[in-house]
């Protein structure tokens, strides 16, 4: 299914919102994908080859939450808890009963743990809540899978899945391109076809890093797309973390809205790498695996009794873009959260998974994406229920006969979504404490 018609589904079923109330779901269980918040480029050594060097200061180390960031998040979490009350998946005040919020996250990116730190004691302070996560400081299995053995991939289904999702070559990705990579030379000052960071001048190439002992082979597009990728997305960073225009892209930008157009090199980037479905399986069917098996756990049964993250109404996921993009691979889904690009994944913003029943006691589960505009996220605003972050349901490819106003059935939702899995590149997480 095209995306353009998978877009217009998610329209009309909010467009349809009236009769989903009179549908009387009840929402049981609210799973939440959530990037973490702003941060500074994670290697500000790689911007050495640009010709400009009047980067802005960050006040923070290379890939931490900032302490704008952690403002955002603040704010965040007064819509979030309160969103979660209307839903009657917490108490409208104090702390939640034990085991009905569980949140984990990438425990070698330590800006998700903080982001989702902030978040919890914002939502719901005084209570102790934090974020679970397995103990490592490089690579965790359960968030970068393709890094260990369990995910490695093949080079050259990798290399050919690639090319299939370029459309055959990079040759026309690399021609629509074109037009925002000029722009881009000339906010670095890297024009000129000798200038080696020049993003017209060099070429696109599908490069293959060879496994070396436990480390798998590595296959991505090298070249320009990939740098600018980051670039833009270093761009956004700048902007959402409230630095002067004159600090933002070196000043040659005028505001938000040449940022999130420059952000269409991002999405060509995310279109040959993380949303290649071949690729994200192999990266993201263990992380994914966890969602499904949290949807299909019964409420109210004991946690212990079933497979999966404890048993909670509230699971958070602190997670990245990386696994956002993955995972809507998978399942072919797309988000239109204007004023950004479709399938964006901002700061702060959050896949979801809402698990419901009817009045007969039928389960269903309804996806949405939900993020602050970047103006938000530029001026810490306050979020609230007049002032919400930009949200949209999401159309479940495979479901369109069988959904009620968005709502797939929860049997049909999970056949979907497990097919998507690679279960060669399936572990098993275990979410109890270590013992020290």
């Amino acid at each position: 299914m095209s995306r353009a018609t998978l877009l217009l589904a998610a329209c009309l079923a909010l467009f349809d919102g009236g009769v989903a109330s009179a549908a009387n779901f009840t929402v049981d269980k609210h799973v939440s994908i959530m990037r973490h918040g702003v941060r500074p480029p994670t290697n500000s050594r790689k911007l050495a080859i640009y010709q400009r060097n009047d980067w802005p200061f960050w006040d923070v180390a290379d890939g931490m939450l900032t302490t704008h960031g952690a403002a955002v998040t603040q704010r965040l979490a007064t819509w979030q808890v309160a969103m979660l009350r209307q839903k009657g998946l917490v108490p409208t005040e104090g702390c939640p009963t034990a085991g009905n919020v569980f949140a984990w996250g990438n425990g070698a990116v330590q800006r998700t743990l903080d982001t989702g730190n902030v978040l919890l004691e914002n939502m719901f302070p005084g209570c102790g809540l934090t974020v679970g996560h397995n103990e490592t400081k490089y690579i965790d299995p359960l968030y970068d899978t393709a890094s260990t053995p369990y995910g490695a991939v093949d080079p050259e289904k990798a290399s050919k899945a690639i090319l299939e999702a370029a459309g055959g070559d990079l040759n026309a990705l690399k021609a629509k391109a074109e037009p925002l990579m000029k722009e881009l030379d000339a906010i670095t000052e890297c024009e000129g076809k000798s200038n080696p960071c020049s993003m017209v001048n060099r070429p696109w190439t599908i490069d293959v890093a060879p496994a070396k002992g436990a480390i798998p082979a590595i296959v991505s597009v090298k070249g320009p797309i990939a740098d600018a990728g980051t670039l833009v997305e270093l761009f956004m960073l700048e902007y959402a973390n409230g630095f002067p225009m004159r600090q933002v892209a070196f000043g040659k930008l005028k505001g938000a809205d040449d940022i999130i157009r420059l952000s269409a090199l991002r999405q060509m980037k995310y279109d040959i790498g993380n949303r290649v479905p071949y690729l994200a399986a192999r990266d993201a069917s263990s992380f994914f695996n966890q969602v499904l098996l949290s949807l299909a756990q019964e409420p109210g049964k004991r946690s212990d009794d079933q497979p999966g993250p404890p048993n909670a109404r509230f699971v958070l996921f602190m997670a990245s873009d990386t696994q956002q993009a993955e995972v809507a691979a998978m399942l072919g889904i797309h988000w239109h959260i204007p004023p950004y690009l479709d399938d964006e994944t901002p700061p702060n913003g959050a896949l979801t998974f809402e698990r419901l029943h009817d009045d007969k006691g039928r389960a269903y589960v309804r996806l949405g994406f939900t993020a602050p505009t970047l103006d938000q996220i530029r001026s810490a605003s306050h979020l609230n229920a007049a002032s919400p972050p930009v949200q949209a349901d999401i159309a479940v490819p495979g479901c369109e006969s069988e959904s009620i106003n968005g709502a797939c059935p929860l049997d049909r939702f999970l056949q979907i979504a497990r097919a998507t899995l690679d279960m060669d590149a399936v572990i098993d997480q275990d979410y109890r404490p270590p013992i020290r």
